[in-house]
């Protein structure tokens, strides 16, 4: 499982606060994926962790891998985890919530990052999210899930029609 925990699949969780060590700076912890993953070097992991954190937009990489978790914004250290995520270039990245207890305006920031991320980088994403309006944005196929089964799996415009009478854009404008 730790050969492919990581390296071929990676996780962007819910909470990033909860998520990162609180006690470890940024870089140090980004670098760790790459040193138990990629048996890189530590100041060859660091200089990485740099090119990611520049890669999911956070300003002034090479002084923020010197901060800590707490002196990041929300939608900063949902990037870093998107870092971390994308540290060992996994093939799927699973994202579970990941605009949750952001402003609209950094959630729209975070959905763009992914949604470039997944083209650039040849990789599926799964989002895991109640958000229908993030559904209908992002969206090709959707599975509607309830107590841990799926009940209906198709794609979105499909969805939308069948459970809203919406398509997505139509969704999306009545918002």
């Amino acid at each position: 499982m730790r050969d492919i925990r990581g390296s071929k699949i990676s996780m962007v969780f819910q909470d990033p606060l909860t998520s990162l060590n609180p006690v470890f700076k940024i870089g140090i912890q980004i670098a760790e994926m790459l040193q138990v993953h990629r048996n890189k070097r530590k100041k060859a992991a660091l200089e990485c962790a740099v090119q990611l954190l520049k890669d999911v937009g956070i300003p002034s990489p090479e002084q923020r891998i010197y901060d800590y978790p707490h002196q990041m914004s929300g939608g900063m250290r949902q990037r870093i985890m998107i870092a971390m995520a994308l540290a060992c270039d996994p093939q799927l990245i699973i994202a579970d919530e990941p605009t949750t207890a952001l402003d609209v305006t950094v959630q729209a920031q975070i959905i763009d990052l992914l949604h470039h991320l997944k083209q650039t980088r040849d990789l599926a994403l799964l989002l895991i999210t109640h958000d229908l309006g993030i559904v209908a944005e992002t969206a090709q196929n959707v599975a509607v899930m309830y107590a841990g089964r799926i009940m209906e799996y198709t794609n979105v415009t499909t969805l939308f029609l069948k459970f809203e009478g919406y398509s997505p854009v139509q969704f999306l404008k009545a918002r």
